[in-house]
């Protein structure tokens, strides 16, 4: 890597002095006026250098803010989907199974019953 030229003026101060000094003065008249005094800068330089100047201040950390993308899962297997319990197993409620006794006693039969849960399950996905 190339060594850094040690010494020499500030340019950027010596801009933001200057245009503290002459508030009036477009970039264009400033670069010409410092590079009279043996700064050399563009007059774009110059305007860079002003419109930071003038700019708020950024207060917090960098980057993009929390929430305003919508995550995105890991690339790899998919993940799976918890089942609900059946019957067989044991762990559904007493409570749980009379609410679907009642549901086949609705609908009329157990099969029909079956059916419109797969009919559900389709709208739910």
């Amino acid at each position: 890597m190339a060594k850094k030229k040690t010494g020499g003026p500030n340019k950027s101060q010596a801009i933001r002095d200057y245009s503290k000094d002459n508030p009036t003065l477009k970039p264009k008249q400033i670069a010409a006026d410092l590079s009279k005094k043996g700064v050399a800068v563009s007059a774009g330089f110059v305007s860079t250098i002003l419109s930071t100047s003038k700019r708020k201040k950024k207060v917090g950390r960098p980057g993009r803010p929390k929430g305003s993308v919508k995550s995105v899962r890991a690339v790899g297997r998919p993940t799976k989907k918890k089942r609900a319990s059946s019957a067989g197993s044991g762990d559904v409620s007493i409570d749980a199974l009379m609410k679907v006794k009642q549901l086949v006693a609705e609908i009329g039969s157990i099969d029909e019953a079956k059916s419109a849960l797969s009919a559900l399950e389709k709208l739910m996905r």
